[in-house]
């Protein structure tokens, strides 16, 4: 090698070296720029719940005659810690909307936002989905945070467009530690996580933890591309966002219904193995194992052994794929299921129905307070205890609560509540769950048939939104 090509071998190593750093003081510039922009948008949100915990005196020889009643719950207050970010400001509402994960807010008593600029408000739930872990809380216009809000709203981007290996930053508040952030890639696209058909999550391994919970993960152009909601315990690099077009999609629901409406078919599906390829002679779909008869894909012919290859000219995969997009359409409107049966190609339309989510009672104290009664299965302790009449089924009233609702209602300490609304009731559970499904149908009360002594009485008890 000569001395005039070993010269311009070090100026173009120098140069290269040159222009390396300064490409990554411009990333770093560009990260930080994002960072600065996102972060005024990203609220702290706190949480106070009543959770049940064990009754000390359930043992206790004469512990109701002391006065430490044996079946009655006791509570205890817990605060809990999550992230949200600005998504609306309503003017004609004046009300600042923040989107945030349902689990951050389930069952809470209380809830306050603490924004950027250390504001701090009382907020309210407008809408919560379980199934896609979202919800949609407001604060009111006060201390000038609608000014605030409108100039840090997020904007969405499309999430569908996202590849492995793209560019993510997560911020949040993980164990109360506000605006931490931190930066990774896409890991994976379409996750499904078990108690969420038909919803595919975004997997990262930028860090998230505790308090991380509905905080934006967003790309280099700035949109929230994902709304941070789970990690894995015990794992590392393992964490999981809603993509987007989802969170989206289910925040537009609630503003418009108050909830989200999803449809249904009527049918059971499983993954197309490599053996069931070959017997059906499909290379992709899922199997209608069973149509549910009397539904609507009973009515629109589909059969069992039917191979689902898409779904509105969709190509499908698995059954979470079907499951996205006829939960993703409205009840009452139609999607085409593209069939392979019998080696033919079919389009079939199928008119969904409502898709009703499990009524969730997994906190009973706080409808128990609200209502004001607490209610027990009858077993048969419970019923030598109080020496109740013999009975088919029924609940009993252990409690009423002066000036509550049950208590206006008639109801009294004793009671045997034997039907809901006509339906025969047998555990606290199916009580409650009456009472919700009464409310998810919008009515204003419940019937309630009540066994009292040897007489037994009608009366309605008030649906509390």
């Amino acid at each position: 090698m000569n001395r005039k090509f070993l010269s311009i071998f070090f100026v173009l190593l120098t140069i290269g070296y040159s222009y390396a750093g300064l490409m990554l003081k411009q990333f770093d510039r560009e990260i930080v720029d994002i960072v600065e922009d996102v972060s005024p948008a990203v609220v702290t949100i706190f949480t106070i719940r009543e959770v049940k915990v064990p009754n000390p005196f359930r043992d206790l020889p004469f512990g109701e005659f002391f006065g430490f009643p044996p079946d009655r719950d006791f509570t205890q207050r817990v605060e809990g810690l999550g992230s949200g970010f600005i998504v609306k400001v309503d003017e004609k509402k004046k009300l600042v909307y923040i989107i945030t994960n349902n689990h951050v807010i389930e069952n809470a008593t209380n809830i306050q936002v603490k924004f950027k600029n250390k504001k701090v408000l009382d907020a309210k739930v407008i809408g919560k989905d379980k199934l896609s872990d979202i919800a949609i809380i407001a604060v009111p216009f006060k201390k000038g945070i609608e000014n605030y809000a409108k100039k840090h709203i997020l904007k969405f981007g499309n999430s569908d467009k996202l590849k492995q290996g793209n560019l993510v930053i997560a911020i949040g508040n993980p164990l109360g530690l506000d605006g931490t952030v931190t930066m990774g890639i896409i890991s994976a696209l379409d996750r499904s996580i078990e108690g969420h058909p038909g919803e595919g999550f975004i997997q990262t391994d930028a860090a998230i933890n505790p308090g991380n919970s509905g905080g934006p993960l967003v790309n280099i152009d700035g949109e929230v591309v994902g709304i941070n909601t789970a990690i894995i315990a015990g794992a590392q690099g393992l964490g999981f966002a809603v993509p987007a077009n989802q969170a989206k999609w289910v925040m537009e629901h609630i503003l418009k219904y108050g909830k989200v409406k999803r449809g249904k078919i009527g049918v059971i599906i499983q993954p197309l193995t490599p053996d069931l390829a070959e017997h059906f002679n499909v290379e992709h779909g899922v199997v209608v194992s069973k149509v549910i008869k009397g539904g609507p894909a009973d009515k629109a012919g589909i059969k069992p052994g039917d191979v689902i290859v898409a779904v509105n000219g969709n190509p499908v995969e698995d059954p979470n794929d079907v499951q996205k997009y006829v939960m993703r359409t409205e009840p009452g409107k139609y999607v085409t299921l593209t069939i392979i049966r019998d080696g033919k190609k079919l389009n079939i339309k199928v008119k969904t129905v409502p898709w009703e989510e499990e009524i969730d009672v997994s906190n009973l104290r706080d409808l128990e307070i609200k209502y004001g009664i607490i209610v027990r299965d009858i077993t048969p302790e419970i019923r030598q205890r109080y020496g109740l009449p013999k009975i088919p089924h029924g609940v009993l009233v252990i409690d009423v609560k002066p000036g509550s609702p049950a208590d206006e209602a008639g109801l009294r300490t004793g009671d045997i509540i034997i039907s809901v609304n006509k339906k025969p009731i047998k555990t606290a559970e199916e009580f409650w769950k009456e009472i919700q499904k009464a409310k998810a149908q919008g009515k204003k009360s419940v019937l309630l048939y009540v066994q009292r002594g040897y007489t037994s009485i009608w009366t309605t008890l008030p649906i509390i939104k």
